[in-house]
């Protein structure tokens, strides 16, 4: 299956900086892409220079293989590419609900309306509450339900599951399974949670200063000698639990 969006050597300088170094990635409709590595890897970067908040030094972004020129985060959102942050980004006085039907520019593809994406993070029975009166990790799976809101075909998520629950952790596990099988959404999730991303993931790419070191499939990524090194200490036994 082609991919929704690539990255073909992308490079991201800040003056004398590299923060992501020639990275290459491809992003496929049904697919999880999961990408790990240290703290100042790149990881966070690439969401960014993805979604319009950062602009690349060098490479090309191709959008079904057609170049992307550099766009601001309104236009990549036109484009159909949503995120969701490390640190909600909600209307903290309005309810729940209306968090997700004011980003819900119009039917969701989907056919999913703000109950459903509510009944899909576990969020229904919250609707009415104002969000700034969730729980941290409820705000989490309200921005997840966010992003899904404006239909996109290529979901970014910047630590989904930082600050859940186990059960949320489950949850958020069942429904990017969910998505990406029946809506034909691509995902990238960026996040610490080796496990869960093991579990999820179709593909893996790590990172580490500013490097792509691996790329393939979970058991193949995550057996890989410099993988172990290099995110995981040289302790295989982090991957395993």
């Amino acid at each position: 299956m082609s991919a929704i969006l690539e990255l073909q050597e992308v490079s991201v300088r800040f003056g004398g900086l590299t923060a992501v170094a020639d990275a290459t990635m491809a992003f496929v409709a049904s697919e999880i892409h999961g990408l790990i590595g240290p703290n100042g890897a790149g990881k966070s970067t690439v969401i960014n220079c993805i979604s319009g908040f950062q602009r690349r030094s060098s490479g090309e972004i191709r959008l079904d293989g057609q170049v992307l020129p550099p766009l601001d985060a309104a236009s990549v959102a036109r484009h159909g590419i949503a995120r969701s942050f490390q640190t909600p980004q909600l209307f903290s006085r309005l309810s729940v609900g209306d968090n997700v039907r004011v980003a819900r520019r119009r039917k969701t593809e989907t056919g999913l309306g703000v109950g459903d994406l509510l009944e899909l993070v576990g969020l229904a029975d919250l609707a009415d509450r104002q969000a700034d009166t969730l729980a941290y990790g409820q705000q989490r799976l309200l921005e997840v339900a966010r992003a899904l809101a404006s239909s996109p075909r290529l979901l970014l998520l910047d630590e989904p599951a930082a600050g859940l629950a186990s059960e949320d952790i489950e949850r958020l596990s069942r429904l990017l399974k969910l998505i990406v099988s029946q809506f034909a959404i691509a995902v990238l999730i960026v996040e610490h949670n080796v496990p869960l991303v093991r579990q999820i993931a179709d593909h893996i790419t790590v990172m580490h200063h500013g490097f792509v070191i691996a790329s393939g499939t979970p058991a193949t990524v995550l057996a890989d000698p410099a993988v172990v090194e290099a995110y995981l200490g040289g302790h295989s036994a982090a991957i395993e639990h």
